[in-house]
């Protein structure tokens, strides 16, 4: 019920988010093009951006429908249409005559029930609305936790909160839209179809049609974002849900202890017959949510692994809870490999559907929760590092009831340093769903496949293609031998989720060098290849200092790119 509410609070407080401002005026300006009399315009706006966002939503994230839509394509789409918007204002007469001869606004106002007797154009406002959804969806942090977290593991659940989400939002641009209407009737000449105003307004559409087309409106939401005082996102973020558990990473047992959550839509086991915490009670359980392809998982593991080789006499049971993050880390045969590539002997619970991971409430990899003999969770830890001190959480509780004295050598050596320094290039999603920071522009597009053009410049930690690509949901794939992808890198390492179904040799380049030639290859690169085969994580480089680079790989057909990660 909390999450209803925040829900419906957050669709309202995105009127103050940085990527809607600069939308405002197209609210506005849609409410009042055309007869400032009709009080329509700002209800049709409002009504049509809820369902093109609600839509949205259902066609991009709730479904397979449009899984393979080109990156991008949903942004083009809006920002032209916001373009088109313009120009039919610019030139009143010409779209007139051309909406009454296609028919479509009588059959806009027949399908709304009204006649066009004295009535102004709603097929305006409707098309902004509409156009505008897409844009809107990326604006609110409660909006992306409901998407990233709550969606996947309960459809019906998350499409409440959705709606609730959408109401609120289309309920504050219904008032912004009444409020400027209203202002601007005031002003006589505003309702001029060929007055400056109107003409003004027309100019202010197509120029933010370009904004979000080129993506410099993001540029000027990020500068919006580090230069305001409020802070939109922290806020948004105080309207998440709480577990009530209070975090403090300065003690050992830094949350208030909670019953853990029964482990849950388990599809099998390794290393072990099925368990449950209830069985388990009496033990000291450590589960670790972790994927195999995720590099901070992977260096997370040689700890678990330690800590279970070290303590598993003294009470200690560690789960592994493999909750994937793409599709090729369901496949049971995959996970199987990866624990015994990595060593791994303690059980391994494999939860595809993310179903122990929503118990939890959890939204990391890799994420720690110690549970006591009580079977409460006394402890939990997000991210790499800290090993020292879960260590010795870990031995305090074993300590706790019983008579068996415990090594004094510890297992982890770390100091819990962040391993992401200061400018790191961010984790780098390629697939539609997840794709940020991709730079270029495509053409002769087909269904899910297009040919991709790199920019003139490749801006810091961005992205681009070369050739021909097909786009996935998660994953983009070559479709050529010359298919080609850039990027623009800050980090000591870099990694590259990638696989094929037969193995393929990618080319690398280093700022234009064969790797190789270079120094700095990583250890699955040879002779300035890398034979991508199995889907797992591949190190492309190492250097001995954090370098400011560009990458290029060339990308046989076939070969599916996942996701690049870096570390320090």
């Amino acid at each position: 019920m909390f999450l209803l509410f925040a829900a419906f609070l957050a669709g309202v407080l995105t009127v103050l988010a940085p990527c809607v401002l600069p939308l405002l005026p197209v609210i506005i300006g849609g409410s009042v093009s055309g007869d400032n009399k009709d009080r329509r315009r700002p209800l049709l706006i409002a009504g049509s951006l809820a369902v093109s966002l609600i839509v949205f939503t259902l066609l991009l994230k709730a479904t397979t429908l449009l899984i393979n839509l080109p990156p991008q394509a949903i942004i083009y789409f809006s920002g032209g249409i916001i373009i088109a918007l313009g120009i039919a204002t610019l030139f009143p007469t010409a779209y007139t005559t051309l909406i009454a001869r296609l028919g479509i606004e009588h059959r806009a106002q027949k399908l709304l029930g009204k006649g066009t007797a004295n009535r102004s154009s709603i097929i305006g406002p409707i098309i902004t609305g509409a156009a505008l959804g897409p844009v809107f969806s990326s604006c609110s942090p409660v909006y992306g936790y409901i998407l990233a977290t709550v969606l996947p593991a309960h459809f019906a659940q998350a499409m409440a909160y959705i709606v609730s989400y959408v109401i609120g939002l289309a309920l504050i641009m219904l008032a912004i839209g009444s409020y400027g209407q209203k202002l601007t009737s005031r002003i006589k000449f505003a309702s001029d179809p060929n007055g400056a105003f109107q003409r003004s307004l027309a100019i202010l559409f197509i120029l933010v049609g370009i904004l979000i087309i080129t993506g410099t409106g993001t540029k000027i939401q990020t500068f919006a974002a580090a230069h305001t005082p409020f802070n939109f996102d922290a806020f948004n973020a105080k309207l998440l849900p709480s577990t009530g558990k209070t975090l403090d990473d300065s003690k050992l047992y830094n949350v208030t202890a909670y019953k853990a959550p029964e482990l849950t839509g388990i599809d099998s086991w390794i290393n072990s017959q099925p368990l449950t915490l209830q069985q388990l009670k009496g033990k000291v359980v450590l589960i670790d949510f972790w994927t195999y392809s995720c590099i901070n998982c992977i260096r997370t593991l040689p700890y678990v692994q330690g800590w279970y080789s070290q303590y598993q006499k003294d009470g200690l049971v560690v789960i592994g809870v493999h909750a994937p993050e793409f599709s090729f880390e369901k496949v049971a045969a995959n996970v199987a490999d990866a624990v015994k590539k990595d060593k791994l002997t303690y059980p391994v619970a494999l939860d595809s559907e993310l179903a122990t991971w929503s118990a939890f409430s959890n939204q990391y990899w890799p994420a720690e929760y110690l549970i006591d003999r009580n079977g409460d969770v006394v402890r939990q830890h997000f991210g790499e590092g800290e090993y020292d001190q879960t260590e010795k959480a870990i031995r305090g509780l074993l300590a706790q009831g019983s008579s068996t004295k415990l090594t004094s050598n510890l297992v982890a050596k770390s100091s819990g340093a962040d391993p992401v320094a200061a400018g790191q290039t961010p984790e780098t999603y390629l697939g539609a769903a997840r794709q940020d920071a991709f730079q270029g522009t495509t053409s002769n597009a087909s269904g899910a496949t297009a040919t991709f053009h790199y920019p003139n410049m490749l801006g810091a930690n961005g992205w681009s293609l070369s050739g021909k690509w097909e786009v996935s949901d998660d994953k983009v794939t070559s479709q050529s031998s010359s298919s080609k992808l850039e990027l623009h890198f800050a980090a000591k390492n870099v990694y590259l989720v990638a696989g094929s179904t037969s193995p393929n040799s990618v080319g690398v380049l280093l700022n234009g060098q064969p790797i190789s030639n270079t120094g700095n290859a990583g250890v699955d690169v040879t002779g300035s290849q890398v034979t991508i085969g199995e889907s797992r994580l591949y190190t492309l480089a190492a250097f001995k200092n954090f370098t400011d680079g560009t990458m290029e790989l060339t990308v046989p057909a076939g070969t599916d790119l996942n996701v690049f990660t870096f570390g320090n």
